[in-house]
């Protein structure tokens, strides 16, 4: 077995067709067959159940892949920090992104800052920011990200630093009949048509989640979408109701209709926002200097509890 199999293995674990694999991997597809026929000959088991039609791990195989990915990601680390000892923070740095413009945190500006620092790092940034993320972060998939998550809602082994407690709010329509009520406990939410934030394991929807079961209430969904402010936008337009962070909502929301924005009766109703990666630090330069650079400009302290933490929330 060598790192170039693993390589091939992983390749096939995210295309699913040997066809894309090969060309991904620039190599021909009966090589790349014979590759990991190789590589199930060794390991004594099949890693792929493949038809003319399809391809699928098996459960061999996808315990196979998730150990390869982390092996792959400690040899870039190895290339990156040897690379790292006689020149600028080379290597790549994986970040997952609740979204750019959550709350008052600038990741627009760190990110413009750290390449500015670190030029020969690639970045590269996916909108992961739930449990997707954390599960990213422990497979070495990502290296750091901004999640929607409490600490207590992740799995162990991840490490998590509280920047920002958001409020959620719920917003109604302009004609609905909670309008300019200013505030509203979630169970009088449970017979409306609730727009509902996707997917299952977003931050969002875990908050929402979270606040329903305190209330003892069950929601009555009727649309689903990725947007926290798509779901504003909708609510405002009488299509249904929702429960989005502050932030978006006074975005989405026009002034003169603030009365369509009401405050949660419930003081544990809030969106964390908190940088997160595995426990231990990740050992590339290019991850540690993110982390220095974020945890510094950031606001908030480094590792706070979450009665600590800032909160969006202003006195009325």
């Amino acid at each position: 077995m060598d790192v170039r199999q693993m390589e091939y293995a992983v390749a096939i674990a995210d295309e699913l067709n040997f066809t894309r694999a090969a060309a991904r991997c620039r190599i021909g597809q009966s090589g790349l067959s014979h590759q990991i026929t190789q590589l199930e000959r060794e390991i004594g088991t099949l890693l792929f159940e493949r038809t003319s039609r399809s391809v699928r791990l098996t459960q061999a195989g996808q315990t196979f892949v998730a150990f390869a990915r982390r092996v792959l990601n400690a040899v870039q680390e190895m290339h990156a920090d040897i690379a790292s000892l006689d020149g600028p923070v080379r290597g790549r740095l994986r970040i997952g992104s609740l979204t750019l413009t959550a709350g008052n945190i600038d990741q627009l500006g760190l990110l413009r800052e750290y390449q500015e620092a670190y030029p020969a790092v690639e970045v590269t940034l996916s909108d992961s920011g739930g449990a997707d993320a954390a599960a990213q972060l422990l497979t070495g998939e990502l290296e750091v990200a901004v999640i929607g998550l409490h600490e207590h809602q992740l799995p162990p082994g991840i490490a998590y630093h509280l920047l920002r407690l958001v409020p959620l709010v719920a917003v109604v329509g302009r004609r609905h009949r909670l309008r300019g009520s200013g505030v509203t406990d979630v169970g009088r939410l449970a017979d409306e048509r609730f727009l509902e934030c996707v997917p299952p394991d977003a931050g969002l929807r875990a908050q929402v989640d979270a606040a329903f079961h305190r209330a003892r209430a069950r929601r009555r969904s009727v649309c689903s979408l990725r947007s926290a402010g798509d779901l504003a936008s909708l609510a405002l337009e009488g299509i249904g109701v929702t429960v989005v962070p502050r932030p978006v909502a006074e975005a989405i929301v026009p002034a003169e209709h603030a009365e369509c924005v009401l405050r949660l009766d419930d003081p544990q109703a809030l969106q964390p926002l908190a940088l997160a990666h595995r426990d231990p630090a990740p050992s590339s330069p290019a991850a540690q200097a993110f982390l220095r650079m974020a945890l510094a400009r950031l606001p908030g302290p480094g590792t706070p509890g979450p009665a600590a933490a800032p909160t969006e929330w202003a006195a009325e």
